[in-house]
């Protein structure tokens, strides 16, 4: 028996039939409804006729998965299929999940079996089980398909440009880059939803704007404005933060994390595994992205001797704070 595997994406762009037996699998739970929605439509398309040919079990309360092979055994009722859905099957613990997999019926062709693992998985205690069972091995030995909604961040992009046209907005590719940053659909369609009622056209400098991270904005303006080598703003923007003496130390310390990040990236990183990395939001990566790439190895680790240098002496007094800001702002803007 074979077993196929799509992507959320690639089966929702699919016209063909689904097989006796679907595995809704990865975590996005919004994604797995589209899915099960497209699943009936595809097998019961009489809205009428599903009342009497869909069964709904939620796995926690079946008793005995046996009941399964009952209602899949049981022929359509003025339809061409009958269709039996199990839901919440994640949030079985492994043993519950051995007995339902030993308990899965072979479906025939009358019949569609959608088993919903999609969500997060639930925490096991105590020691990993040996016999983990994973989504895979609930289709094992028939003839079946796996929906995987897990998207990678390429995969985001695309959701993005095509949940964006559902909303009667577009999306700059700029803007794009940023929102697929976020790790679940729900806060990509909650900022595309929100970013809708500004405007049709989604820009990347709305989209910075929203996934700003919280403390001084100015600090993430300057960063933007030395990226951009825009100097007489950079220095308006210090001189904006800078109040009092002593406050030199918060723009020097941005501009060097800024020049660390800018290091890995031109090293090979990406926002996002930089953002794995540290545990930190991967948008002041992505903010440097373009930096980066024209920045070569050398001349970014450069840049973080500068910077670093330039706070080390602000703080022990070997240089004048503001002096030192000001040369690392001159510096870094005036390179090409």
């Amino acid at each position: 028996m074979s077993v196929a595997r799509q992507g959320y994406l690639q089966f929702i762009h699919a016209s063909e039939l689904p097989p006796s037996l679907v595995v809704i699998t990865g975590r996005e739970h919004l994604l797995a409804e589209e899915v099960l929605k497209r699943l009936l439509d595809a097998a019961l398309p009489d809205e009428s006729l599903r009342q009497l040919n869909l069964d709904t079990l939620d796995a926690l309360e079946v008793e005995d998965f046996a009941v399964l092979g009952e209602k899949a055994a049981a022929l359509p009722f003025l339809a061409e299929r009958r269709v039996v859905v199990v839901r919440n099957v994640i949030e079985l613990r492994n043993d519950d999940r051995m007995e339902l997999r030993d308990a899965l019926p072979h479906v025939d062709e009358h019949a569609v079996l959608i088993i919903d693992d999609s969500g997060e998985p639930k925490p096991q205690r105590g020691k990993a089980p040996k016999d983990k069972v994973s989504s895979a091995d609930f289709a094992a030995g028939q003839r079946a398909l796996i929906v995987d909604t897990a998207l990678s961040e390429s995969e985001r992009e695309r959701y993005i440009e095509e949940y964006a046209q559902t909303l009667d907005v577009t999306v700059d590719v700029g803007a794009r880059r940023y929102l697929a940053a976020f790790e679940s659909v729900y806060e990509i369609r909650n900022a595309l939803e929100r970013l809708a009622l500004i405007g049709k056209r989604v820009t990347r400098a709305a989209a910075e704007e929203y996934v700003r991270p919280p403390g001084d904005p100015k600090l993430w303006d300057l960063g933007n404005a030395v990226g951009r080598s825009a100097m007489d703003s950079a220095l308006l923007l210090a001189r904006e933060i800078v109040d009092r003496p002593g406050d030199e130390t918060g723009p020097l310390i941005w501009l060097a994390g800024d020049a660390q990040i800018v290091w890995e990236l031109a090293h090979g990183a990406t926002p996002n595994s930089w953002a794995a990395a540290t545990g930190q939001s991967p948008f002041r990566a992505i903010k440097l992205w373009d930096f980066a790439k024209r920045r070569s190895p050398q001349l970014a680790r450069d840049n973080v001797r500068l910077t670093m240098k330039a706070l080390e002496d602000s703080l022990t007094g070997k240089r004048v704070p503001e002096q030192a800001l000001d040369e690392v702002i001159i510096r870094l803007c005036s390179q090409k």
